[in-house]
């Protein structure tokens, strides 16, 4: 749900949109770094240790379903999700998923204004799907909305009218974070990047004995189909509410993993009390067939052939340099080993030299001996 504090302007904004190449698969990086499922696939492609070591290595084993506690702001929803290196070091990583925007709608008639919206959304005819080119997960990939200019004398105050402009619309576009945390981060430091807003953790996911593993870049991958699918945030049926939910449904169905509710908490999701009685949104027959986890699931299942092929190909050139390096050091192994061979024959050769030249001598000395006498 939307927050305030998504006016925190310039610093944010960057933190967003730029991010120095990590060698170290960056998401195994020791600070905070903000980014969104598009960026972070597109940067892992490029990144040769995770191409090398990371790919089909580092597996979901957690996800957490947080919301924010009764009397925040917004009851705002989010994942907390913990990866593991199966190989090497097996470190941890842990990520946090969320939807924002920059915009409200605000519902002068209150719980009455919110329910005709659903009542009208659920009217609504199937949305048409969104194309790769409207990809709201990204604010530097997404088209600038066309408005009024904006006076500016420096660059900080330009990149804050880029802040206004992208933040402005009907309706507003969404902004799908990733936050990569330090794997010790306390509830205290998380917090900080929901803007101080203390939270609980209404049911947990446990993938490790799930026969069917999700990798970083299939769940990057669902983040990345997830946003595409209403690239712009609404109120009722596109909100933070459906974001983690959906995400968390599809790697339900996917995985058949175990479920662990918190007695109490667990009624909470999805659910906003804003108007003094709990409305349900995001979920269920709130959210209409297109937008549904089922829709979302099948869509990310037919998108994975090309995103497969995608990382073969970016892996082919490292397999290959990886394949002359084998058959160089092959190479060179046979031919050390002839050289050996050669040398040891050399060896015996001139050993048997020796024995015949040995030989001779002691044979020729009884002949030099009568000869004397």
């Amino acid at each position: 749900m939307p927050f305030q504090w998504l006016t925190r302007p310039f610093y944010a904004l960057l933190r967003f949109i730029m991010h120095e190449d990590d060698p170290e698969m960056r998401v195994f990086s020791k600070a905070t770094d903000v980014t969104n499922a598009s960026l972070l696939l597109r940067s892992l492609k490029e990144n040769l240790p995770f191409l090398k070591d990371g790919l089909g290595n580092i597996i979901v084993t957690q996800v957490e379903y947080c919301k924010c506690r009764k009397g925040s702001a917004w009851e705002h929803e989010f994942l907390l999700v913990t990866l593991k290196e199966l190989v090497g070091a097996k470190r941890r990583a842990l990520l946090l998923v969320d939807r924002l925007m920059d915009d409200t709608k605000e519902y002068a008639e209150g719980q009455d204004g919110l329910l005709a919206d659903i009542a009208k959304h659920q009217s609504e005819e199937i949305i048409e799907e969104a194309t790769d080119s409207t990809d709201s997960n990204s604010v530097a990939e997404s088209e600038p909305i066309s408005l009024p200019q904006w006076a500016t004398s420096s660059p900080f105050q330009s990149s804050g009218a880029t802040l206004k402009r992208i933040s402005k619309g009907d309706p507003p576009n969404a902004l799908d974070r990733l936050i990569i945390l330090p794997p010790n981060s306390s509830p205290t430091a998380i917090a900080r990047e929901l803007g101080n807003c203390l939270f609980d953790t209404l049911m947990t996911m446990d993938l490790t004995q799930s026969q069917t593993k999700v990798t970083l870049e299939r769940f990057t991958h669902l983040l990345r189909t997830t946003s595409r699918n209403t690239p712009q945030y609404h109120y009722i049926f596109a909100q933070c509410y459906w974001y983690a939910y959906t995400i968390w449904r599809v790697l339900e169905i996917e995985t058949q993993p175990r479920i662990v509710p918190k007695h109490g908490l667990v009624e909470r999701q999805c659910s906003y009390s804003g108007y003094g009685k709990k409305v349900v949104l995001g979920k269920g027959k709130f959210v209409n067939m297109a937008r549904s986890p089922e829709t979302i699931k099948a869509r990310w299942e037919a998108e994975t052939p090309a995103e497969e092929q995608e990382w073969a190909e970016k892996k082919k050139p490292l397999d290959e340099a990886e394949e002359r390096c084998r058959r160089e050091a092959e190479g060179r192994r046979r031919e050390a080993e002839g050289r050996h061979q050669a040398e040891a024959a050399l060896r015996e050769t001139q050993a048997y030299v020796r024995e015949l030249e040995r030989r001779l001598e002691a044979s020729e000395r009884p002949a030099r001996s009568a000869s004397a006498v």
